[in-house]
């Protein structure tokens, strides 16, 4: 028999054992009155505390051991002359992982510690798997997320990075509210899914006897909105794409984009750095963040580069004068292995995601994206062939993307119409033609900058890789 499985069967004799007392092993309440950070503060006094045994050490007539909670830690002392000799016995029964709930009063031992001495106490659970440290440990990252569960028993760390992640997701909502912004929802399943280059899940609605997709964004519907009269809107949402796992990208994760009515894409940048120092701050309780090794400093100001201007030092090429020839040729002598049948876009995006942003590491704008990489991006008046789109970038990331909304119907159909051909000609991820989002249009949307984020912003902050910022990611099968 296996090492756990022994363990196991031991715990479950034990739990024979209690049951055999007359003792339900999971009570359906406990009264807890303090937390164990909370009783550490009370020496002299009653306390009543609840939590996870993680340590036992036994000595002779007393037994000494740890129990936490989520706010902490406090040590036990448990005396057979003050709990009685049946209930002193029982504790051969209790192994670390059990949940227990302890009444005592809080004193300090001669090594300074603050501790409960034990009057009484109760089972509250009965764990029947031992935890990790008294088997192999948990090390290895492909167990811990797919146990998340002990490796939140195992690693305080861990919990506190998603109380940051709370605070975090907090800050941009206390943010965008003061600013008056209104939180609104939209669904998830769609007719039709667009605002992102991304190739989408796919759902059947049994009732509707039809195929919805998994929403890629939250763009169009958000600007659908704005058509209706809304002015400042936000939503911080799930949304699913079905592409590749790598320290950046997840298939199923959280995104907030908010549409502005009335300003542009220079009112974004304005208002952006502040924002951003605002959620840095409230989540870190600092100003400089470190990513991979470099320090990132928030507070500096953010310099405007121009995406073609960087393109063209970086590769030589010009990419709105690059033809698609070109750009499959540089692709190529920079071995990205480019797919065949891509688009003007899809070339410029791929070789400027490999060449020119890695290089960007201070939080910066990059301005005047090329149309054909930006279908929902409102044209230059002065440059047609450029957008009003701007980049966050920070670290070699993109953590950031907004733009003057394309409001005009007719070029937004072109544009569609353009996505589409991409489509058919084998690009899955290209933008799909929205039909209803066009009509829309057609009723008047008024000037709007709009700008989305995702939960990567926090695992930048973290400097972790995403999916070790989710709870439970999703895995391959074992």
């Amino acid at each position: 028999m296996a090492p756990i499985d022994q363990l196991r069967k031991n715990r479950l004799e034990k739990l024979e054992k209690i049951k055999s007392l007359g003792i339900n092993p999971y009570p359906s309440k406990f009264d807890r009155q303090q937390s164990c950070s909370q009783a550490t503060k009370m020496e002299g006094r009653k306390v009543k505390v609840a939590g996870r045994i993680k340590a036992i050490r036994g000595h002779g007539g007393s037994v000494f051991a740890d129990l936490v909670d989520e706010s902490g830690k406090i040590q036990l002392f448990f005396s057979k002359e003050i709990v009685g000799e049946e209930k002193f016995n029982f504790l051969k029964l209790l192994d670390i992982g059990d949940f227990i709930g302890v009444v005592g009063e809080i004193f300090k031992t001669q090594a300074g510690e603050i501790t409960t001495k034990v009057k009484d106490f109760q089972i509250l659970a009965k764990s029947l798997l031992p935890l990790p440290e008294k088997w192999h440990g948990l090390v290895d990252v492909e167990t811990r997320l797919r146990k998340r569960y002990v490796d939140l028993i195992m690693n305080p760390e861990v919990r506190q990075m998603f109380v940051k992640k709370s605070k975090f997701w907090q800050a941009v909502r206390n943010y965008l509210s003061k600013e008056g912004f209104l939180e609104v929802e939209t669904p998830i399943l769609e007719e039709t899914t667009g605002g992102a280059d991304a190739n989408p899940f796919v759902t059947h609605h049994k009732a509707l006897d039809t195929d919805f997709y998994l929403r890629i964004s939250l763009e169009l519907p958000l600007k659908r909105l704005i058509v209706g009269g809304f002015e400042k809107i936000f939503e911080i949402g799930r949304v699913f794409r079905n592409e590749g796992i790598d320290a950046e990208h997840l298939q199923d994760y959280t995104m907030m984009e908010f549409y502005w009515a009335y300003a542009d894409y220079n009112d974004l940048m304005n208002f952006l750095p502040n924002f951003y120092c605002y959620l840095v701050k409230e989540t870190t309780g600092g100003l400089k963040t470190t990513h991979e090794g470099k320090e990132i400093n928030w507070s500096l100001k953010w310099p405007r580069l121009d995406y073609n201007e960087l393109f063209y030092q970086t590769t030589g090429l010009n990419p709105v004068e690059a033809d698609v020839q070109d750009l499959y040729q540089k692709a190529n002598e920079l071995k990205l292995n480019p797919q065949e049948n891509l688009g003007k876009g899809r070339l410029i995006d791929l070789i400027y995601k490999k060449t020119v942003r890695p290089n960007i590491i201070q939080p910066s704008f990059v301005i005047n994206l090329p149309v054909e990489v930006s279908p929902l991006a409102k044209r230059r008046l002065d440059n047609p062939a450029l957008t009003e789109r701007l980049l966050i970038l920070a670290g070699g990331t993109e953590l950031g993307n907004g733009y003057s909304e394309l409001s005009d119907p007719i070029d937004q159909k072109q544009r569609f119409e353009q996505q589409q051909k991409l489509r058919e000609a084998g690009d899955e991820e290209a933008q799909m033609y929205d039909k209803d989002f066009v009509e829309a249009l057609e009723y008047g949307m008024p000037p709007t900058a709009g700008f989305g984020m995702s939960e990567r912003l926090f695992s930048f902050l973290m400097d972790k890789p995403i999916r070790e910022c989710v709870f439970f990611p999703l895995m391959r099968r074992e």
